[in-house]
């Protein structure tokens, strides 16, 4: 209902409860707000003592006169109203005649703070320190759940900085100003490894690795991912694109995965290691024979014992207990111990060790050149290409006959069928003969890598070791020592290591 349609209801002839029903109370549907009925007999003006509001309360005119809107703005101004006046009231109090009322005729307004600049992020920071283990529906805990890192991509968006943006100052009745409060900028983010558009204000991460917050507006990005610190079953799965540098030691049950290198300054237990580059284990691993150690490069490492060890580059150590080591490259055992006991030990490409076995005759295997498992498999391709240019050679025949037939009468239509199953056939057999050919391939290329390789003990070498060149084996009945064993034409010949 607006304010004509209020007024013109019944105007001032009707009752006092009804004016105060549709004139009283706080923000009546005219929008006209009264202090409570108070008859006063000289016109009056009323500003709160915090300034926010100004009323008016117009006494009645005599006959025939009728309050202007020039004389109402100056009489409000007089006494300090000079903003936030409220047109609509005062113009329907005089129209309509609203004496004896008190009605809010100003009102100030507040201000409009503004907002500081502030950086939205776009990394999820809950998943790089989940440190709150799974429950499991069973009670257990299962702490494999447990990250400690998500890396960033190359190109992902990190993060992007809004600019401070100001606020609208507001006014007191009397025309006192009300100042937002100040807002500011924050300052450029700084760092490396990330870059900035200027267009956007966004920020993105120029290569695949680690967001580090050395300071509040300063970050890095590395290829590194560092822990200072013990790896445990409350950070016990690392996964990171790049290189993982670990500070204490590795306790059992954890996995470390990783695109480049690992290296861990402290003692490993039984924990899972892959990575797509070397592997540096500075004080070594004690797996239980639960370890493994797995990467496309080389593995160092002070000791190795009761762990599986597959390298596609070399493998050095100072000690090899117990445990299985495939290396595609050499393995190296330096060190005044340099010793090999116990279980198996392959290097394509040689072994070389101080001691090979012990005095209590615990059964060690070395072995080097072209495995078991690699001789099989260079026997089967063979076969396999034989039997594929055999069965060549019967379709060739086969569809040259048919061929030569057209000469001496027409070719039938069971003759036609069988060329084409036979065509057929000849297209697979030719894709099989060059997929086995990039099979043969592969497995030279591992026969030449093998080809000469040897084993060399600098100094004992105990009974009860087995020494394996290509598919040889050979056990040492009898301690020795300084020897070198390598394969002379399919039998493993011995030779002393001549000392300078």
């Amino acid at each position: 209902m607006g304010d004509a349609d209020i007024f013109e209801k019944d105007g001032l002839g009707d009752s006092i409860a009804e004016l105060q029903k549709v004139l009283g109370g706080i923000e009546t549907d005219s929008g006209i707000e009264q202090e409570q009925f108070e008859m006063k007999k000289e016109t009056s003006v009323r500003v709160t003592a915090d300034r926010h509001e100004g009323w008016l309360y117009l006494a009645r005119p005599e006959e025939g006169k009728q309050y202007t809107k020039e004389e109402i703005l100056a009489l409000l101004e007089s006494h300090g109203i000079k903003a936030g006046l409220i047109m609509s009231n005062i113009l329907a109090m005089i129209k309509k005649g609203v004496y004896e009322r008190s009605i809010k005729v100003a009102l100030y307004k507040d201000c409009k703070n503004g907002q500081n600049g502030y950086y939205e992020y776009f990394i999820d920071f809950e998943s790089m320190n989940n440190k709150k283990p799974k429950v499991k529906e069973d009670g257990s805990v299962d702490y494999s759940s447990v990250n400690v890192l998500v890396g960033v991509a190359k190109d992902q968006k990190i993060c992007t900085y809004h600019p401070a943006v100001e606020g609208e100052a507001g006014f007191l009745v009397d025309g006192t100003p009300i100042i937002p409060p100040k807002v500011g900028d924050l300052p450029m983010m700084k760092g490396r490894g990330f870059r900035f558009n200027p267009e956007t204000n966004e920020y993105f991460s120029e290569m695949d690795g680690k967001l580090d917050f050395t300071d509040k507006y300063e970050m890095q990005i590395k290829g590194v991912y560092e822990l200072k610190g013990d790896v445990t079953q409350l950070n016990s799965r690392i996964e990171f694109n790049g290189d993982i540098e670990i500070n204490g030691n590795v306790e059992s049950g954890t996995v470390i995965r990783c695109t480049r290198s690992v290296t861990i300054s402290g003692v490993v237990e039984a924990t899972e290691i892959y990575a797509g580059g070397d592997i540096v284990l500075k004080r070594g691993i004690q797996g239980s024979n639960k370890a493994k150690v797995v990467c496309n490069g080389s593995v160092y490492a002070d000791f190795i014992e009761h762990t599986m060890v597959k390298a596609k580059g070399d493998v050095h150590s100072n000690t090899i207990l117990n445990s299985e080591v495939l290396a595609d490259g050499k393995v190296n055992l330096t060190g005044k111990r340099g010793t090999v006991v116990g279980g198996y030990v392959h290097g394509r490409k040689g072994i070389s060790c101080v001691n090979l076995g012990n005095s209590v005759e615990v059964k060690t295997v070395a072995h080097v050149g072209l495995e078991t498992k690699d001789y099989l498999k260079n026997q089967e391709i063979m076969k396999k290409d034989a039997s594929i240019r055999e069965r060549l050679q019967e379709i060739l025949e086969r569809m040259t006959f048919i061929a030569s037939q057209k000469k001496i009468r027409p070719i039938t239509k069971q003759e036609i069928d069988e060329l084409n199953a036979l065509n057929a056939e000849k297209s697979k057999l030719v894709e099989d003969l060059k997929f086995n050919r990039k099979e043969e391939l592969l497995i030279n290329e591992i026969v030449e890598e093998s080809r000469g390789a040897e084993i060399r003990v600098e100094d004992h070498v105990y009974k009860g070791a087995i020494i394996a060149v290509d598919a040889s084996r050979m056990p040492i009945l009898a301690d020795t020592r300084y020897m070198v064993y390598k394969n002379e034409n399919g039998i493993i010949e011995g030779s002393v290591i001549v000392m300078n």
